[in-house]
């Protein structure tokens, strides 16, 4: 089957096809004698893994590492990478997550404090500013 047709069956458009062979990230297909690439089932496969992988969030460097397994080794050489890289992207996911929730409590602490000011206050209630602008500010009364 010809790019458009791979592009169709496995999700993926034909420009993401055509940037992951070039970044070396899909083994790339025969050619036929007119230059066109030719897909077989088996790359499709690798297109939808390598879809469901990036869908999951996986970095395409990742991806790139367990889709050679996918294509030319066995299942459990397979089962192993995705157990290896999963459980690192699991660990990076937690990581931002927990990034991710302490922004959230301080944006809501900020929002909380500007909702609580009066019009004639100067400073968010429950908002300490740190001592650096603290001294300035100082320096700008005296």
């Amino acid at each position: 089957m010809n790019i458009q047709q791979a592009s169709r069956t496995s999700g993926l458009t034909a420009d993401t096809i055509r940037f992951y062979e070039k970044k070396g990230v899909l083994p790339a297909p025969p050619r036929r004698a007119n230059g066109y690439r030719e897909y077989t089932d088996e790359h499709i496969v690798t297109l939808r893994l390598a879809k469901g992988l990036r869908d999951l969030g996986l970095p395409l460097s990742d991806v790139g590492a367990i889709l050679p397994v996918a294509h030319d080794g066995a299942c459990g050489d397979l089962r192993g990478a995705l157990t290896e890289t999963l459980t690192e992207a699991l660990a990076e996911f937690e990581r931002r997550i927990g990034e991710l929730v302490q922004t959230r409590d301080h944006v809501a602490s900020i929002l909380d404090g500007l909702r609580k000011m009066q019009p004639r206050d100067s400073r968010v209630p429950g908002m300490t500013p740190c001592r650096c602008v603290q001294l300035v500010s100082e320096g700008q009364r005296g």
